[in-house]
C-alpha cells in the first residue's frame, strides 16, 4: 500500500498539469448527469416513503376520491392585540369585503381568464363553491347582517337567517352546515343577564375569525391553482397588510354593500396560507440564507489561507492554496450531485446546505494533513517530498475516507426519501473528495511550491519578487502541542478534571436519549415574520377545531349485517377518542339505515313507503337524491346529498368505497399530531382486527396530516439504525485495514461523540427554550454527519499512535504532535470559524439544526479527539508489543518524531 501511494504522489507532483486536466475531464463528465438534476421541495416527496402505510393508504384514498384538495386560509384578527372581541358586524363586513374580491378577482392562465369559481371544491355537484366563512351565517349577504339585531344570538343556531325559513339554521348557501369551530378561534362566550335560552349555550365572542378556501388539487388543475393561488389569492391578502387599498378597491363589487372605510380598515390584520406557502417559504429562507453561508465560506477561506501558510507573507500565505482546497471541494459536491443525478436521485435542500460543509471539514482536515507533513520532508526533489508524504499519510486518509463513506452509504438503506438521497450524496461526495485530495490538491500543492520557488506573489502570481527572503516556518502550533499541551493532559488534575466532564457528558446524554422529543415545530423551518409564520403563531393560538380526517371503507358488504356492525362499531370508537376527536363522526350509513326503515315517522316526508321493494343499488340512489332544501332533510336530518362525495359505487350500483368524516381536536404541536394519528391508528386497528375482515376488504383512517407526521412512529428506529449500521461499518473497515484495537478505540469514541450530541442537544434545549431540537429527519441527517465528522477527529490519531514507538505517553506527544495538531487546525478551528456565522442566519431553522448542532459537534470532536482520546491512549492505550497485529507498518522517515534515548529504551523494555 505504502508504495502504491509514493507512486500516486510521485506521479502527481511530476505531472501536474496533466493530473489536473485528467481530474477536471472526469469530474466534468460526471457533472453531465446535472441535465438531469431534479430539486425536491415537495415536502412529500421528501419525508415520506413510497413503502410506508400512509403513504400506501394515500394512494389508495386518491384513487378512490382524487388528491386531497387544497387548502388555503386567512385569519382576521385586530391589529391592536388588547382589542378583544372581533366578531362584530365591522368584522363581518371586511370578511365579506375580502371575499368578493378574491371571488371576482381573475388570472389570466393559458389566454382565458380563470376565478375561483374554476378552481373551487365542489363536495355537492351543481352546487356553489364551499368556503366555510362566518358569513355562510347570513348566506353571503351583507343584507341579511345588516338587518340582524343580535349576531350572537343567531349563532345559537335555533333559529333560520332566511326570511321564508327553509333554510337549517347555521348552513351556507349549499344547505351545508357550519362548524362554527372552524370560522371563530380564540371563542369565548358573553355574560347576559335574564338570559331564558334553555340548555347550555354560548352567545359567541371570538379574538379571530376564519375563511377557508379549498381548490381542486388533480393533474388538470394543480398549475391553474398553483398560479391563482399566488396571483389572487395571496396578493390580495398581502394588499390589506400593507394597506393597499386603492389595489383592493379596484376589484370589489359594491353593488350589494359599500366599502368599508380605510380608517375601519386599517384595525384589522390579517394572517394566511396557502397549499404553495410551505415550499415558497422554503425557497425564500434558502435565498435568505445564502448570504450566510456565502460568508461562512468565505471565512473558512480566509482561515485556511492564514493557517496553511505562513501568514503574514507576499510569498509565503496559503490564500492561493487555500482558494484551490475550496475548488476542490466545490467541484466535489458538483460532480457528486452530476454523478447521483444519473441514477434519476433528487437533490434536496438539506443536502445543499450540509454536504458542502461535510466536504469542506473532511477535506481540509486531509489537506493539512498532507502540506504539514510535506513540510517536514528532506528530500532533494518536490517529487520525492510528495511521494514520500502520501506514503506516510496516504493510508491514514483512505482508511478515513473508506469508513466515512460506508458509512454514510449504510445510511442511504433507510426508507425517507431526504434522509436516503443525503446519505448517497453524502457518501459519493465524501469519495470522490478523497480521490481528488490525493490528485488535484497534490497537483496543486507542487504547483504552490513551484510559485514560492519562484517568488511570486501569493494569489496575485503574475507579481514576483526575486529578492525576497525565504521565510522559516515556526511550527507554532506544532511545538505547543509537543512542549505545552502534550505534557499538560498527563498532568492528574488535567485527567482528573477530564474524567469529570467525561462523567458529567455521559449522565446528560443518557437523560437527553429519553428526553428528547421527536417532531419539527413548523414554525422553526420558516422565516421569523413572514406571512406563513404569522398564519401560524394564530392558528396555534386561537384554533378551536383539528384537521378533517377520514374513515375509509373499501369493498364492505352493507347488506351484511357483520360488515354494518363494524361500522357502527368503527364510529363509536371513534367518538369515545375524547383526547383527539371532536365529535360527532359524520356517517352515511347511519344516515342511510335511518331512510330505509320501514313505519318511520319520516316515511311520507322522504318518500320511503316502498323502499324495502327496491334493492340496494336503487335504495342508494334515492338516497343520495335526497336534496338539502328538501322537507326530509330540514325536518328529520336525512340528508342524502351531502353525502354524495363519499360513496364510490361500483358499475352495478353497490358501494365500492365509502368513507365517514371526523375533525380532530384542535392541535397546536407535532406531538399533538402524532397523538392523533396514533390513537385513530391504534382504535381502528383494534376494531379491524376483531372483525376479521374478508381479503379484498380494507379499512384505515386517512387526513393529510398523516403522511407527514406517520415518519415520527418509526424516526427513532431509523436513527439508531443508521447510527448502528454507521459504526458496524466503521468497525469492520478498521479491522480489515488496521486491526481490531483500532477498530474498538475508534468506534468507541466515535459512539461518544455522537451520544454526547445528543445529551447536549437537551441540556441546550433546557438552557435556551424558545424552539427547541427534535428528533425528525434535518437532526437525524446531522446526527449521520456526526458519525462522519467524528472519524476525522478520532480515526487520524488512533491510526498515528499506533504508528509511534515508545511509551504510552511517548506516542500520545508524537500522535498529537502531528495529526493532532492537523486536526485542530484543519477540522476544529475550520469548522468552529465556519459554523459560527451560521448563528447570524434569520432562519431558526438554521440557528437551531446548523448552527447548534454543528457548534456541539465540534466543541464534542474536540473535547473527545483531543482531550479524552489522548489521555485515554496514556493511560489505558495498547502496548507496542501489540502492534504486531497491524497491516504493514509505515515508520515515518521523516516524521519528525525523536524520541528520547530514555524512551527508545522504554520501547525497547517493552
Amino acid at each position: 500500500m505504502s508504495g502504491l501511494f509514493y507512486n500516486i504522489g510521485y506521479f502527481g507532483a511530476k505531472y501536474p498539469c496533466l493530473v489536473f486536466v485528467i481530474c477536471m475531464t472526469i469530474t466534468g463528465i460526471m457533472s453531465l448527469g446535472l441535465y438531469n438534476l431534479t430539486v425536491l421541495t415537495d415536502p412529500q416527496s421528501l419525508w415520506v416513503s413510497s413503502s410506508s402505510r400512509t403513504y400506501k393508504e394515500q394512494e389508495s384514498s386518491a384513487e378512490n376520491y382524487g388528491p386531497f384538495y387544497r387548502t388555503n386560509q386567512f385569519i382576521l384578527a385586530y391589529q391592536n392585540e388588547d382589542w378583544v372581541n372581533v366578531y362584530q358586524k365591522d368584522g363581518l363586513k371586511v370578511i365579506y369585503f375580502l371575499q368578493n374580491i378574491i371571488r371576482n378577482r381573475k388570472v389570466l392562465i393559458g389566454g382565458k381568464n380563470t376565478t375561483l369559481d374554476d378552481l373551487c371544491y365542489r363536495p355537492i355537484s351543481a352546487k356553489g363553491c364551499y368556503v366555510p366563512s362566518p358569513m355562510d351565517i347570513w348566506l353571503q349577504d351583507p343584507s341579511l347582517l345588516e338587518k340582524d339585531e343580535d349576531i350572537q344570538f343567531t349563532t345559537l343556531c335555533t333559529e333560520s337567517i332566511d326570511v321564508n325559513q327553509t333554510n337549517i339554521p347555521c348552513s351556507d348557501k349549499n344547505g351545508i352546515p357550519i362548524i362554527l369551530e372552524s370560522v371563530f378561534g380564540g371563542i369565548f362566550c358573553e355574560e347576559r343577564i335574564n338570559d331564558t335560552q334553555p340548555c347550555d349555550h354560548c352567545y359567541i365572542q371570538a379574538k379571530t375569525m376564519a375563511v377557508t378556501y379549498l381548490l381542486m388539487n388533480d393533474e388538470f388543475t394543480k398549475k391553474d391553482a398553483e398560479l391563482w393561488e399566488k396571483e389572487v389569492w395571496m396578493d390580495t391578502l398581502d394588499a390589506l397588510n400593507k394597506r393597499d387599498y386603492a389595489k383592493l378597491y379596484k376589484y370589489y363589487d359594491k353593488s350589494l354593500m359599500p366599502a368599508p372605510r380605510e380608517q375601519l380598515l386599517d384595525q384589522y390584520r390579517v394572517a394566511f396560507m396557502a397549499e404553495r406557502s410551505v415550499s415558497d417559504e422554503i425557497d425564500d429562507e434558502t435565498n435568505q440564507n445564502a448570504w450566510i453561508v456565502v460568508v461562512s465560506y468565505f471565512m473558512m477561506f480566509l482561515y485556511i489561507g492564514f493557517a496553511i501558510g505562513q501568514f503574514p507573507s507576499k510569498i509565503y500565505n496559503g490564500f492561493t492554496l487555500g482558494l484551490g482546497g475550496i475548488f476542490i471541494v466545490a467541484v466535489s459536491m458538483i460532480s457528486s450531485i452530476g454523478m447521483v443525478s444519473y441514477f434519476n436521485i433528487g437533490l434536496t435542500m438539506i443536502s445543499l446546505e450540509v454536504i458542502p460543509f461535510l466536504i469542506l471539514a473532511i477535506g481540509v482536515d486531509n489537506m493539512f494533513i498532507i502540506t504539514h507533513n510535506f513540510k517536514k520532508q528532506k528530500h532533494p526533489t518536490v517529487t520525492e517530498r510528495m511521494g514520500h508524504t502520501l506514503k506516510q499519510v496516504g493510508p491514514s486518509i483512505t482508511i478515513a475516507a473508506i469508513c466515512e463513506t460506508l458509512a454514510f452509504l449504510v445510511g442511504s438503506l433507510t426508507k425517507m426519501p431526504a434522509l436516503q438521497s443525503f446519505c448517497i450524496q453524502a457518501a459519493v461526495g465524501v469519495f470522490i473528495d478523497y480521490l481528488l485530495q490525493i490528485s488535484m490538491f497534490v497537483a496543486f500543492l507542487t504547483l504552490d511550491e513551484q510559485r514560492k520557488k519562484h517568488k511570486r506573489y501569493d494569489l496575485v502570481i503574475c507579481k514576483q519578487d526575486p529578492n525576497y527572503a525565504i521565510k522559516e516556518d515556526r511550527k507554532l502550533i506544532q511545538t505547543f502541542f509537543k512542549k505545552q499541551y502534550s505534557p499538560f493532559i498527563q498532568k492528574p488534575i488535567c485527567v482528573i478534571t477530564t474524567i469529570v466532564i467525561f462523567v458529567a457528558l455521559l449522565a446528560i446524554s443518557f437523560v437527553g436519549v429519553t428526553k428528547l422529543e421527536v417532531g419539527l415545530d413548523e414554525q422553526v423551518s420558516m422565516v421569523e415574520g413572514s406571512n406563513l409564520f404569522n398564519y401560524m403563531t394564530l392558528e396555534k393560538k386561537y384554533i378551536e377545531i383539528g384537521p378533517l380526517a377520514y374513515l375509509i371503507l373499501e369493498n364492505l358488504d352493507y347488506q351484511d349485517p357483520h360488515d354494518l356492525e363494524l361500522v357502527a362499531n368503527l364510529s363509536n370508537s371513534l367518538s369515545q377518542l375524547n383526547e383527539t376527536v371532536q365529535p360527532p363522526i359524520y356517517s352515511w350509513v347511519a344516515s342511510f339505515n335511518l331512510f330505509i326503515r320501514e313505519s318511520a315517522e319520516w316515511t311520507i316526508a322522504c318518500e320511503t313507503q316502498d323502499i324495502a321493494l327496491y334493492d340496494l343499488p336503487t335504495q342508494l340512489k334515492r338516497f343520495l337524491g335526497v336534496r338539502i332544501n328538501s322537507p326530509c332533510c330540514q325536518r328529520y336530518g336525512i340528508c342524502g346529498e351531502t353525502f354524495e362525495a363519499d360513496i364510490v359505487l361500483n358499475e352495478e350500483g353497490f358501494v365500492k368505497t365509502s368513507r365517514l368524516r371526523f375533525q380532530h381536536r384542535p392541535i397546536h404541536n407535532s406531538a399533538g399530531y402524532i397523538l392523533s394519528l396514533e390513537q385513530t391508528r391504534q382504535v381502528i386497528d383494534k376494531v379491524v382486527q376483531d372483525a376479521n375482515l374478508k381479503t379484498n376488504q380494507k379499512v384505515y383512517p386517512y387526513s393529510m396530516p398523516y403522511v407527514f407526521y406517520d415518519q415520527y412512529s418509526y424516526i427513532r428506529a431509523v436513527a439508531i439504525t443508521n447510527v448502528l449500521l454507521a459504526l458496524a461499518t466503521i468497525f469492520f473497515t478498521m479491522t480489515l485495514v488496521q486491526d481490531i484495537v483500532c477498530a474498538i478505540i475508534v468506534v468507541l469514541f466515535v459512539f461518544l461523540i455522537a451520544f454526547n450530541l445528543i445529551g447536549t442537544i437537551w441540556l441546550t434545549n433546557v438552557i435556551f427554550g424558545g424552539f427547541v431540537i427534535e428528533i425528525n429527519a434535518v437532526s437525524v441527517v446531522n446526527l449521520v454527519t456526526c458519525i462522519g465528522l467524528a472519524v476525522e477527529f478520532v480515526a487520524h490519531i488512533v491510526i498515528k499512535f499506533r504508528l509511534c514507538q515508545g511509551s504510552r505517553w511517548d506516542r500520545v506527544t508524537g500522535a498529537m504532535s502531528t495529526m493532532g495538531t492537523s486536526v485542530f487546525v484543519g477540522i476544529a478551528c475550520t469548522k468552529f470559524i465556519g459554523v459560527a456565522v451560521l448563528g447570524f442566519a434569520p432562519s431558526n431553522l438554521f440557528k437551531l439544526y446548523y448552527f447548534r448542532m454543528y457548534i456541539l459537534m465540534v466543541l464534542l470532536g474536540a473535547f473527545n479527539g483531543l482531550v479524552l482520546l489522548p489521555i485515554f491512549l496514556g493511560l489505558f492505550g495498547p502496548q507496542f508489543s501489540i502492534m504486531k497485529v497491524r497491516v504493514k507498518s509505515l515508520i515515518n522517515e521523516s516524521d519528525g518524531v525523536n524520541l528520547s534515548s530514555q524512551a527508545k529504551k522504554n520501547a525497547v523494555k517493552s
